[in-house]
């Protein structure tokens, strides 16, 4: 990934091996969470630690975005997708594969523009595209 681009939410995601969500795991109870919360929503422990989740997840849902803030530049494609650790996550889905995708298609996480920032730059995160 190249240096020049302004990561937004970047403690979210990660790059090394490949792309990948950073979420929390509960010692206690074995559960994830995205993103890692300070205590886990099923036992209430608080011993947390970051664990990446899974490259792929399967699409729940989606949908097109066509009215939104001004720094979001529409329309862009909106996703839900189940990751095995059991935790869903929403992210942009680049407009040009929304035509083509169908539920419980395999989807992979990738770094893209999701904004623009206060200087009209474009702003990467995590988004989604078929796998």
């Amino acid at each position: 990934m190249s240096e020049d681009k302004e990561l937004f939410l970047a403690e979210l995601f990660g790059t090394k091996p490949h792309v990948h969500l950073i979420g929390g795991k509960c010692n206690k109870c074995g559960k994830y969470t995205f993103p890692k919360y300070v205590a886990c929503p099923h036992c209430f422990s608080d011993d947390i630690v970051e664990a990446p989740l899974s490259k792929t997840g399967k699409l729940h849902s989606f949908t097109m975005v066509r009215r939104s803030m001004p720094e979001f530049v529409v329309p862009y494609g909106l996703g839900l997708v189940d990751f095995p650790e059991g935790v869903r996550v929403m992210a942009q889905i680049d407009k040009d594969y929304i035509e083509d995708l169908e539920l419980e298609a395999d989807m992979e996480v990738e770094i893209g523009p999701v904004r623009k920032g206060k200087d009209g730059k474009d702003l990467h995160s995590y988004k989604f595209k078929p796998a």
